[in-house]
This record gives C-alpha cells, structure tokens and sequence, in this order.
C-alpha cells in the first residue's frame, strides 16, 4: 500500500517547476505541518501544497498524542480538515520519507520541501533500569491508549501491582495518572482504543506517585490538569 501511495505521488508530482508559481512539500501532518501549509496557501494564492506522511491518517500529535478523554483538544483538527479541503492542496499518506521518496528527489519535484516531523523521540534518562521490563516511555504508553499503529502492542502489565510510579509532573505525566486511575466506564464513552480499554478494565492500578526534581511551585502541568489528576485520586 505505501508503494503504491508513494507512486501516485510521485506521478502526480512529476512536472517542469517552471510551470508552476510555487510547488510546496510538508512533510509530517502534525499541526507544525497543517499550520505550514496555510500560511503558504495564504501567502501565495497560486501555490500548490502536498503533505506526505508515513502514516495513513494525518494531525500527528493531535490525533495520537491528546488524551482521550480531551477531545476539546482536538477541535482544531477541524481547523487543519479545512486546510486539507483546499483544492491546491493534497494529503498523501503511507509515504515514508527514505523509503517511499528519498529527500533529493522532493528537492527535484518541488521549490520548497519542508521537514516537519521529529517531535517523536523519547526522552532517556541514562540511568540503570530504565530499559528493564515494566518500565515505558510515556511517548509509548500514550501511543498505545491512543491506538497509534507503533503503540498498539505495547501489552503494559498493569495487574501485577496495585501501585504505578510515573517520572515528571507535567501535563503528559497527569494525562497518564489520569488515564490509569479513571474509572472505565467513564473512558468508554471516549474514543480511547480498545485494546487499552479491555486492559485497563482489568487493571489492579490504584495509586500513582509522581515524582519530580522540584516542587510543585515548578511543576510544568496545568492547574486544571492537576484538579481533574486529583479527582480521580
């Protein structure tokens, strides 16, 4: 299926620049992506915008990195639908860069190529333990409640101790307290995946500590975020 995406794109891509005022490729659908490509419909009324990412569904973060259950987080996914529904431009997923396309031939097909992807990567502590069985990102944790297609077997052992310990106190780190202490019929009603609503069903999660280096004078979370954690508390 990425193949064949992948040369649909190239086909429609193929063409002599000089015919067009400005051809523009985005690569990565997350907000830094879909906020790229308005500004650059906007500035230039006779521009053309493709937007390629590896996976098949766009908004990036914004679909797999929002709790589940703050789906008025989402709304400006709304925002980006009206982007995405401009006829100049056009969203083309399962185009992995390196593997689909390779860099230098976007640099041929279009004047501008902008890399807007990145924000994926996990955060190491360097520490011993940190790589030992029970112990996730919370990139990969949120991932795996959210259904992101690199999450979805994740499996987190969540009945072998009541008990769960979560390094960092900012507005991530209380979306997974939350998420593991909420009770399931409330998550139910929430577009959480499936596969993570059976699990937590079963959980034998009933407390979690955060820990951080400071106090919470500096703790990075939200106060709403921090009301809606001890709610549930």
């Amino acid at each position: 299926m990425a193949v064949l995406q992948a040369r649909k794109f190239l086909a429609r891509s193929f063409s002599n620049l000089s015919a067009h005022p400005l051809r523009v490729c985005i690569v990565g659908s997350g907000p830094a992506g879909f906020y790229t490509a308005e500004k650059m419909l906007k500035k230039h009324q006779r521009s053309e915008v493709d937007i390629i990412d590896r996976l098949p569904t766009p908004f990036g973060l914004v679909r797999s990195g929002v709790a589940p259950d703050h789906p008025e987080t989402k709304i400006v996914t709304n925002q980006f639908s009206r982007v995405a529904q401009n006829e100049r431009c056009s969203f083309f997923g399962n185009v992995n860069l390196g593997t689909s396309v390779s860099l230098s031939e976007l640099r041929e097909l279009y004047h501008i190529v902008v890399l807007a992807y990145g924000a994926e990567s996990d955060r190491v502590l360097g520490i011993p333990g940190e790589d030992l069985k029970g112990v996730h990102s919370a990139r990969e944790f949120v991932w795996w409640y959210n259904g992101h297609p690199d999450g979805i077997n994740l499996d987190p052992d969540l009945q072998s101790t009541d008990t769960a310990v979560i390094l960092g106190q900012g507005n991530v780190a209380l979306d997974v307290a939350r998420i593991l202490l909420r009770p399931t019929s409330e998550l139910a009603t929430t577009d959480i995946a499936s596969h993570a609503l059976t699990a937590l069903e079963q959980s034998s999660i009933r407390k979690v500590y955060l820990v951080g280096r400071r106090g919470p004078v500096q703790a990075a979370c939200t106060a709403k975020e921090l009301r809606e954690v001890l709610g549930n508390s």
